[in-house]
């Protein structure tokens, strides 16, 4: 619980009966692939977008960290890491408005995501995902305004998204220099937004691919300066990739909690399986696990929060990390359970999903290629 500088008290707790909401209705919106809307506006209802809004847009005035532990209770109990990724393309457009929209562009968007208007953080294209040098969604001026053309694929919240960020360039500016974010409504002409993709996880957090096809963009649907964009990417990437943190903690806490239940009721050679060490140990590691990516996210918030020039080495530690452990856990969890494991929807869609935590955000191993390039370039600036 805490005090928001608008005078408001928020009582984290709250946030359980979100994520307790998202867990009873997940497995049909999984079979479905789609967006559980009516948790959604739960969210939005009980302010959890407005805690690091300032007072003078509609906010509460709070911290991002604070926004994050509110998060983190609907984590531990959603059982559903689609509606949570769901949430991170949702907060990076709110923070990129927030942190470095203009104020025309802030009143213009930030009230609508408060209130639950679902927004995207489309960066990925057919060429590349994660090598964002490879973009060719590209602007060309046209008398006072620009004419946008390209695809987006693969986009998280595409098919429930009334608005967002595109990342692109303006080739004009010459390479290297051009990369700029665009935002735009998404129900503008040119926009087509594709058919919803059939995953084998995550599919509460429905993706499609976005055609964007000779749109009429002004400056003021720039974010920062015509080709200022690459630092702002990657400061909002860091900030998402510490998230996934919190949200692999929380779901190994209720992964843990169903392992832990079935240990103590399943017998085996007269005993029950929570006896044998080798059960202990996968009990233990998934408790460990939950602790590490807890303690990492809080920990990268505050080094984005100063600044730190390691910031986005340790981002994709942080996001490494959860994904490796959340894919281990899961898989323990359905080792403990056995063939009962094998055969319950819910735990076979933590699998499916948990594999799904390795490719969004940026693959694993793009993490470590990033991490490596961090580490080189401080080695050389020393």
């Amino acid at each position: 619980m805490f005090h928001s500088d608008c005078g408001k008290v928020v009582d984290k707790a709250v946030f359980k009966k979100v994520g307790q909401s998202v867990s009873e209705r997940a497995l049909r919106h999984d079979s479905k692939g789609t967006l559980d809307l009516f948790s959604w506006q739960m969210l939005a209802d009980l302010d959890l977008w407005k805690i690091p809004v300032s007072c003078e847009l509609g906010g509460l005035g709070g911290t991002w960290i604070e926004c994050v532990e509110c998060l983190e209770e609907v984590a531990r109990e959603c059982e559903d890491l689609g509606f949570l990724i769901t949430s991170l393309g949702h907060i990076g457009s709110l923070r990129l408005l927030c942190d470095y929209g203009s104020e025309e562009q802030k009143l213009r968007w930030v009230p609508r995501l408060l209130k639950g208007d679902i927004a995207v953080t489309a960066m990925t294209e057919l060429g590349g995902g994660s090598d964002l040098s490879s973009m060719q969604l590209a602007a060309v001026k046209a008398g006072s305004s620009y004419r946008l053309n390209g695809k987006k694929t693969h986009i998280t919240n595409a098919p429930v998204a009334v608005m967002g960020l595109l990342a692109g360039r303006i080739p004009a500016l010459g390479m290297k220099k051009d990369i700029t974010l665009f935002f735009i409504d998404l129900d503008v002409t040119g926009v087509t937004i594709g058919p919803a993709e059939n995953n084998l996880g995550l599919r509460t957090s429905p993706t499609a691919n976005i055609e964007i096809d000779n749109v009429s963009v002004v400056t003021g649907n720039i974010i920062g300066a015509p080709g200022a964009g690459l630092k702002i990417l990657h400061e909002i990437i860091s900030f998402e990739r510490a998230l996934y943190g919190i949200i692999a903690a929380g779901l190994i806490d209720s992964m843990t909690r169903s392992a832990l239940q079935r240990s103590l009721s399943r017998q085996a050679f007269g005993r029950n399986i929570g006896d044998f060490q080798y059960v202990q140990g996968k009990l233990v590691g998934m408790k460990m696990s939950s602790v590490i990516c807890r303690s990492l996210t809080y920990d990268a918030l505050r080094i984005l929060e100063d600044k730190q020039p390691d910031g986005s080495l340790v981002c994709s530690c942080v996001k490494y990390q959860a994904a490796e452990r959340l894919v281990e856990s899961a898989d323990n969890l359905m080792q403990i359970y056995g063939h009962l494991g094998y055969s319950d929807p819910k735990i076979g869609k933590y699998v499916r999903d948990a594999v799904g935590m390795k490719i969004a955000g940026g693959t694993n191993d793009i993490q470590k290629v990033n991490i490596f390039n961090q580490m080189l370039s401080a080695h050389i600036a020393r």
